[in-house]
């Protein structure tokens, strides 16, 4: 195969010093090959004269001494020493040879072959390293697709359990305002049995403290009476002074009590029951969370 010299100048087709197309290309005794243009302006004489690659100084004199290189047409490579178009390849020293390097004393022993045909190895060596890589690229791009959807799977499944926990906290939520406005309620039933019966009892008490307030007013008027009055009216009325025993009602009813005591329970048991369902919902999900 071709050294890296000669291949190096296979494919000079462009100014090192510019990057460009090689344009009135000229070859310096450094060895560089650039562009006319790329080399520093007219200096005055004996001024030293400087490559633009390696920056190496020559004589100003040494421009007029200076050799074109034929470069040939585009995309063709010249013998830079003959200016020949290169049709030929030594093996034993990898080189590239034109018709003069071919005939010449240097390789007249050595095995040459033609340009193409010398390459032609080396190019099916590069289609089967093409092959090779452009298949494992083509499974590479399979893995990273099929890599890809299951990740989107994953991605749309974590979309699915964000909603699900949403849905799932909302009916909880639900459920709880639920109850509380139903226990509210209860409440607020309670209360208003509690006042009407309250109501109720003072009404009774009442009525019978006025009463008893207008016996007492009577018979201290009639304590005030002659003696004579007095007992005759004593002797036609006794039985309406006597104290009849009252029955004082229950201030509230023994169905209030059960219902009050029952939703009593229930409510100092909420504090508890709230910790341990908060307790459980935890440690489930810090179980989940550390099994991943």
């Amino acid at each position: 195969m071709p050294s890296t010299r000669s291949l190096r100048g296979l494919h000079q087709v462009t100014c090192p010093a510019c990057f460009g197309r090689l344009q009135d290309a000229v070859s310096l005794a450094c060895g560089h090959t650039v562009c006319g243009l790329c080399l520093p302006p007219s200096t005055p004489m004996g001024a030293q004269l400087l490559c633009p690659l390696c920056q190496e100084e020559e004589e100003e004199d040494a421009r007029a001494a200076m050799i074109p290189v034929p470069l040939g047409p585009l995309g063709e490579t010249c013998c830079q020493e003959h200016g020949e178009k290169i049709y030929f390849f030594c093996e034993t020293d990898a080189e590239l040879l034109c018709v003069f390097c071919r005939e010449g004393p240097s390789h007249q022993t050595h095995t040459v072959g033609f340009l193409d045909e010398a390459i032609q190895p080396y190019r099916e060596r590069l289609k089967s390293r093409l092959k090779a890589l452009s298949m494992e690229r083509d499974k590479m791009e399979d893995l990273k697709c099929q890599e890809d959807q299951k990740l989107q799977v994953l991605l749309t499944q974590i979309e699915s359990k964000k909603q699900q926990v949403e849905a799932a906290f909302e009916r909880l939520q639900q459920e709880l305002g639920d109850q509380r406005h139903l226990l509210l309620a209860r409440l607020g039933e309670l209360e208003q049995q509690i006042q009407k019966e309250r109501n109720e009892y003072v009404t009774k008490i009442s009525g019978e403290v006025d009463r008893l307030g207008a016996q007492v007013e009577e018979l201290e008027e009639k304590c005030q009476q002659p003696a004579r009055e007095l007992f005759q009216d004593v002797r036609l009325n006794q039985s309406r002074y006597e104290v009849n025993t009252f029955v004082s009602p229950e201030a509230i009813s023994s169905d209030l009590v059960k219902k009050i005591r029952n939703i009593h329970r229930k409510i100092l048991a909420l504090p508890e029951m709230m910790r341990t369902f908060s307790e459980h919902l935890i440690r489930h999900l810090e179980t989940d969370a550390g099994s991943q």
